[in-house]
């Protein structure tokens, strides 16, 4: 039996066996015979802890903002899920889930959608961004992300800093105070189409003042058009 390593074999040795081996000799045969304790990657973690630098965006897709929130269904006396992508630039909400449960595999299907129906290559330079929560920091994430042609770059807010994803953390402010406080949910059916046609509502129609008191279509549209400058930002 596998009991803690080469040190503490040593040891057993020595206390229960009164055999007195140096501890590398110990190790040499540990590793000759297959017997060494497996250890954790280190330098997975340290992949996945990208830091967060501050960047300029000056267009659409640079960078997406992401994270989760619950939602309350009277009706079953249960919480809901909703996972939402939102655009640093336009303040579009690029893909969302709503869901029972929210699980790495939910977050990479959310984002592969995304990616897809915003037509994301790797021109955009475009970079993710998120806190550090299980789904985030999962290695079916990890390696989905690592798999793309795109090559995303995931950057990690460092903990207790939700400034650090100011335009997410403000989506689902908006999404708190002007539906899920107001409204009764009989059913998650119910729950999940009210939050799909308010997030439709807030891409298409909802004004906003950080960009010109307009929606992020309307915004998006003017900016290609070249009727109004874009907006820069740090982020």
């Amino acid at each position: 039996m596998n009991s803690g390593g080469h040190y503490k074999l040593t040891r057993y040795l020595s206390v229960e066996q009164n055999l007195y081996i140096n501890h590398k000799k110990i190790y040499r045969l540990c590793s000759e015979n297959n017997l060494l304790l497996f250890t954790k990657d280190r330098s997975l973690k340290r992949k996945k802890r990208r830091a967060v630098g501050y960047h300029e965006i000056s267009g659409p897709h640079q960078m997406w903002q992401f994270d989760l929130k619950y939602g309350y269904v009277h009706g079953e006396s249960r919480y809901f899920f909703v996972l939402a992508f939102i655009d640093v630039f336009s303040k579009k909400v690029t893909g969302y889930y709503t869901g029972k449960s929210c699980k790495a595999g939910d977050l990479v299907t959310t984002l592969s959608l995304a990616l897809k129906s915003e037509g994301i290559t790797s021109d955009h330079g475009l970079k993710i961004r998120s806190d550090n929560g299980p789904q985030m920091s999962s290695n079916e994430f990890y390696f989905y992300l690592k798999r793309l042609e795109q090559k995303l770059d995931h950057e990690f807010i460092p903990p207790r800093t939700p400034d650090r994803n100011a335009y997410i953390e403000s989506f689902f402010s908006i999404l708190e105070k002007e539906l899920l406080e107001h409204c009764y949910f009989e059913n998650f059916a119910a729950a999940y189409e009210a939050v799909s046609e308010f997030i439709t509502f807030y891409n298409t129609r909802r004004l906003h003042g950080s960009i010109g008191y307009l929606s992020p279509k309307a915004y998006l549209e003017r900016v290609a058009s070249g009727t109004i400058n874009a907006i820069r930002l740090k982020a």
